[in-house]
C-alpha cells in the first residue's frame, strides 16, 4: 500500500528554494523573533536580526579565507550564540555544514575531517589544540587550512598560535548579497551512528532537502503562537535542525547548551514556553522535575518526542497537561510521518502518525509487492526531504562521483515494519529490524 499527501503549491515552492534564500527572507520578514540560549555560564537573548547582522559579517570572514561554494566547514560547538551564527554563516556561503558529534575525541574529529576533505573547522579553543596537532601530524589532515577557535567555553583556553580567533571573522564588513547556492547543491552533511540494523553512515542533504524538512517540522500551525523549548545540541539531525528552523522561520526558541531539567522546568516557565522538541528519557526528567517542583504542572502545552515514545510516558505527560505525541523519520528522509496533540491518547503513545506534506509511504512484503492497509510491511518512503545519498566511505570529494544517488524514482529503504491505516496514519511495527541492509536506495515498481 502506498499513500501521499501533496499540496503542489506549497511543495513547489520549497523545492525551488535554498538555504541562503530562506535565511535572507527571515532576516527580513522575522527578525524581531527573539532566541534564548542557556549555557552552564551565561544566558545570552539576541534576535533572528542580530544573529544574521553577525552571520553576515562571518560569511565575509569566509569569503576572505576562500572558503565558498562546495567547500565543508565542520562545526563542533555546544547551543550558543556563536554555533548558531557559524551554521547560518556557513550556509550564506553555499559552504557545506558538518556539526560534528560534541562526544567524539581528537580521533574521531580528525576521521571525519579526512574523509569529508573538510577545509574549516569551528570548534572550542580547547578542542582546537588538539585538531591542530593531528594536522601537523605526519599523515595530518592536508584539506583543512583553517582552525577557527572560539573562546569562553568550557574548559577555559586560549587560542592556539596558528588557530583564527572566531571574533575575528566577526569583524569582517558584511558583503552585498550574491548567489552563492542552487537548491539542489549539498548542504548539509550529517554522520549518523551505527545501529544493529545499518552502519554509520554519512549523509548528504541538499538545500532543498534541508528547506523542506524545516518548513514541515513540528509544532505544526501558527508559529507565531508558540515559544520553543528544543534540547542540547549534539551535531546530531534534531540539534542541527532545531537551530535552523529558528533562523529560517522565526520560531522563538529556547536552547540549552547542557541538559538540567529543573533548569528547563524554570525556563519553561520564565519564557512562557509552549512546545518543545525532547527525547522521552528528557521529557520524563522534566516532568519529575515539575512534580517535585511543587504543582506538578510542566507549563507547556504540547512536546514532540524524538525517537522512540511510550504510552506510559504520555500519560505521565497528560497529567502534567502536556500533550504528547510521537513521529517517525530516519536520518535520510527526516521526517516522514508525525502525530498531534489533538491526536487520541491511545495513537500519541505510538511512533508514526500521518505523512507530512509532500512524504510518500509505500508498505511492501518481502518481495517488493505493495501490502493491502493494515498489513505490516518493509516501509519505503520518498519526499521533499529525501537526501541525495551518502558520502563514500574512501572520502571521495563532493561531486557527482562522491555520492550514491539512486534512481529518480527511487525509494528509501528505511530498515523498519509498519503499516499504513486506511486513513492514511502509518505505525511502526513492534518487530525487530530485518537482517538486509537498511537504509539503502531502492528502485520499486509503482
Amino acid at each position: 500500500m502506498s499513500r501521499q499527501s501533496i499540496p503542489a503549491d506549497v511543495l513547489g515552492a520549497r523545492l525551488a528554494s535554498s538555504s541562503p534564500v530562506g535565511l535572507r527572507v527571515a532576516a527580513l520578514e522575522h527578525g524581531h523573533a527573539r532566541l534564548v540560549f542557556h549555557g552552564a555560564a551565561s544566558v545570552a537573548e539576541v534576535t533572528v536580526a542580530e544573529l544574521h547582522r553577525r552571520a553576515d559579517s562571518v560569511a565575509a570572514g569566509f569569503a576572505a579565507l576562500g572558503v565558498g561554494r562546495g567547500d565543508v566547514v565542520a562545526v563542533q560547538l555546544p547551543h550558543r550564540v556563536e554555533e548558531a551564527v557559524a551554521h547560518a554563516a556557513v550556509l550564506l556561503r553555499g559552504a557545506v555544514l558538518m556539526p560534528l558529534d560534541l562526544a567524539w575525541d581528537a580521533g574521531e574529529v580528525a576521521r571525519a575531517l579526512r574523509r569529508s576533505r573538510a577545509v574549516a573547522l569551528i570548534t572550542s579553543a580547547w578542542r582546537s589544540h588538539d585538531v591542530l596537532r593531528a594536522r601537523n601530524a605526519a599523515d595530518g589532515l592536508p584539506h583543512l587550512r583553517h582552525v577557527v577557535a572560539v573562546t569562553g567555553t568550557w574548559p577555559m583556553a586560549g587560542v592556539p598560535a596558528d588557530g583564527l580567533e572566531w571574533e575575528t571573522l566577526e569583524r569582517f564588513r558584511p558583503l552585498p548579497p550574491e548567489p552563492t547556492a542552487r537548491p539542489d547543491d549539498v548542504a548539509l552533511l550529517l554522520h549518523a551512528p551505527a545501529t544493529r540494523a545499518t552502519p554509520s553512515r554519512a549523509v548528504l542533504h541538499t538545500h532543498a532537502s534541508l528547506s523542506a524538512e524545516l518548513a514541515t517540522m513540528p509544532p505544526a500551525g501558527d508559529i507565531r503562537r508558540h515559544v520553543h523549548l528544543a534540547p542540547p545540541g549534539s551535531g546530531d539531525l534534531a540539534g542541527t535542525t532545531a537551530l535552523l528552523r529558528a533562523l529560517v522561520t522565526g520560531l522563538p526558541t529556547v536552547f540549552l547548551e547542557r541538559w538540567d531539567a529543573h533548569a528547563a522546568v524554570e525556563l519553561v516557565h520564565r519564557h512562557r514556553v509552549t512546545s518543545a522538541a525532547l527525547s522521552r528519557f528528557h521529557l520524563a526528567g522534566l516532568l519529575d522535575a515539575a512534580a517535585r517542583g511543587g504543582d506538578g504542572s510542566a507549563g507547556m502545552a504540547e512536546c514532540h518526542v524524538l525517537g522512540a515514545i511510550t504510552l506510559a510516558v504520555v500519560e505521565q505527560a497528560e497529567r502534567a497537561g502536556v500533550a504528547a505525541y510521537g513521529g517517525y523519520g530516519r536520518v535520510e528522509h527526516p521526517t516522514i510521518a508525525v502525530g498531534s496533540p489533538r491526536d487520541p491518547l491511545c495513537l500519541r503513545g505510538t511512533e508514526g502518525g500521518r505523512l507530512l506534506p509532500g512524504s510518500e509511504v509505500r508498505i511492501v512484503d518481502s518481495t517488493g509487492r505493495d501490502v493491502p492497509p493494515g498489513q505490516e510491511g518493509r516501509i519505503l518512503s520518498r519526499g521533499p526531504e529525501l537526501f541525495l545519498g551518502y558520502l563514500e566511505q574512501s572520502g571521495e570529494p563532493l561531486t557527482a562521483d562522491g555520492w550514491s544517488t539512486g534512481t529518480a524514482d527511487g525509494w528509501f529503504a528505511t530498515g523498519d515494519h509498519g503499516a499504513l491505516d486506511t486513513e492514511g496514519r502509518l505505525c511502526l511495527s513492534r518487530v525487530a529490524r530485518p537482517e538486509g541492509p537498511a537504509g539503502s536506495m531502492t528502485e520499486q515498481s509503482t
